[in-house]
């Protein structure tokens, strides 16, 4: 499996509405075929939000971000991420995971 995680901080005065917009892509992307998990992560005590997003194949997860790109752009992230973001790729590891891509770890 395969885990996209992106990392963003809301400007101040705008945490909840950064929090709102990665509410509605996560339920956008868990209607994308082999999605199997959506989450949004607030940090206590700061502006901090981590998105993951966990499908099958890095193949799924590139065409989902691509089926739903206009939900974030009706958001105006512009206008609620203050800095840069953070885009990180992974593999999935887990006991209730299919087979790996390479088996040999």
């Amino acid at each position: 499996m395969f885990c996209g995680m992106v990392t963003v901080q809301a400007k101040p005065g705008r945490t909840d509405e950064l929090v709102q917009a990665g509410l509605d892509h996560a339920r956008a992307l868990r209607q994308q075929p082999g999605c199997v998990a959506a989450l949004v992560l607030e940090e206590r005590g700061t502006r901090a939000q981590v998105n993951l997003a966990v499908f099958e194949t890095e193949g799924d997860f590139s065409r989902a971000v691509e089926a739903t790109a206009t939900i974030l752009r009706t958001h105006r992230l512009d206008e609620l991420v203050e800095g840069p973001s953070s885009f990180r790729a992974f593999d999935v590891r887990s006991p209730h995971a299919g087979p790996s891509r390479d088996s040999t770890r």
